[in-house]
């Protein structure tokens, strides 16, 4: 029987697989990771096709780092529910946070690398920063 193949990476599944990575408590693997989104998608990525996605692989990398820091150091849960659900949101905000200013860090790299690589084929700044041409409008003149 031959396997179907999962449907390509939308920015929406992007999001939500960093929205798991984001909310992520207790060991991580890709495995894990996997089995966490096919559960929410009925579809089955593979460890590689995350990897391709810089964003994937940075937010993977990112929370595997800060889950071995907070394993040492955390304290008892408190006891109250609403303490606790808003101590939760808290952590996915940090770590939403943190992975989104990695990604804007990447980003200004890129766009470093992009600017010097341009400078060098005689593209200036001002080239570059051109504003878009308005798209065509489909008006009919005349026509009631």
């Amino acid at each position: 029987m031959k396997k179907t193949r999962a449907p390509d990476l939308t920015a929406e599944r992007i999001k939500l697989v960093l929205d798991t990575l984001d909310r992520w408590k207790g060991k991580l693997t890709w495995d894990l990771l996997i089995d966490a989104i096919r559960k929410d998608t009925g579809h089955t990525y593979s460890r590689f096709t995350f990897a391709e996605y810089t964003e994937i692989a940075n937010a993977f990398s990112l929370k595997k780092d800060a889950l071995r820091g907070t394993w040492k150091g955390e304290g008892g849960q408190p006891r109250d529910e609403r303490v606790r659900a808003a101590l939760e949101q808290v952590e996915r905000y940090k770590a939403k946070v943190e992975r989104l200013e990695m990604q804007n860090q990447l980003l200004l790299e890129q766009f470093v690398t992009w600017a010097h690589n341009a400078e060098l084929k005689g593209v200036t700044v001002m080239m570059l920063n051109a504003p878009l041409p308005k798209p065509p409008r489909d008006r009919t003149k005349g026509v009631e």
